[in-house]
């Protein structure tokens, strides 16, 4: 039994962590703003995904260790050291199965509905356990920082219109936004680097109204034209 809680544990953590990276940051502060506290929750968490993911690997390597030592014990207990053998093998099944994919399965099916159900405590257990996140990062930088790498700023205005982009690109492949207003919205962001000439309309091409005609032809005239 204890087993078997601290496995359905690890599925939570492994859930947590799919549905929490993949979940849309655009998407959360929209509910956020309509006053969603849950949305305001996540949006939160992840704004900090370093501090986020070492909260989540920490307790679920914490949970799944300490599953397989257990299992471990019992084996060894019930059938010698051959018992390390069957141990492993059935815990790798389990992990696998039910504290992996089948976890992960579902949020990336259910990912906004899982994010806002999990955002409260995970926030929680990221509070409680940011003093050994935070020392994990301190070596964990230190380490890369000897071997060359270092942390990466912001994103930039650059990369975040081409982000932009993408997701219009992406939605016009998927038939969610026609052709016409991508072109628009992609001339939104490309706006700082046109000139008034590059999007005034020849004179031949341009729609006139006769001021001498009367309100309800100048009316039709202006609906109809785009």
């Amino acid at each position: 039994l204890t087993i078997a809680l601290l496995l359905a544990i690890s599925a939570f953590f492994s859930g947590s962590e799919t549905a929490l990276t993949a979940v849309s940051r655009v998407r959360m502060h929209h509910l956020a703003q309509e006053g969603s506290r849950r949305a305001a929750h996540v949006s939160k968490l992840i704004t900090n995904r370093e501090s986020l993911i070492g909260a989540i690997l920490l307790g679920n390597n914490f949970v799944n260790i300490l599953a397989s030592a257990l299992a471990t014990w019992i084996a060894l207990e019930l059938f010698g050291t051959g018992g390390i053998a069957i141990a492993t093998i059935l815990m790798t099944l389990f992990v696998l199965v039910f504290a992996e994919v089948m976890p992960k399965t579902v949020a990336i099916t259910h990912t906004d509905r899982m994010a806002l159900a999990v955002a409260r405590p995970i926030r929680l257990i990221v509070t409680i356990l940011s003093p050994i996140v935070g020392l994990v990062k301190f070596i964990v930088w230190r380490v890369l920082n000897v071997l060359g790498i270092r942390q990466e700023g912001e994103m930039s205005v650059l990369t975040a219109h081409e982000e932009i982009r993408g997701a219009i690109n992406l939605h016009h492949q998927e038939g969610a936004v026609e052709t016409e207003h991508r072109h628009m919205l992609g001339g939104i962001l490309d706006l700082s680097e046109l000139k008034v000439g590059d999007v005034m309309v020849h004179r031949k091409n341009m729609v006139t109204v006769d001021a001498d005609a009367n309100l309800d032809d100048t009316i039709e005239l202006i609906l109809s034209s785009p």
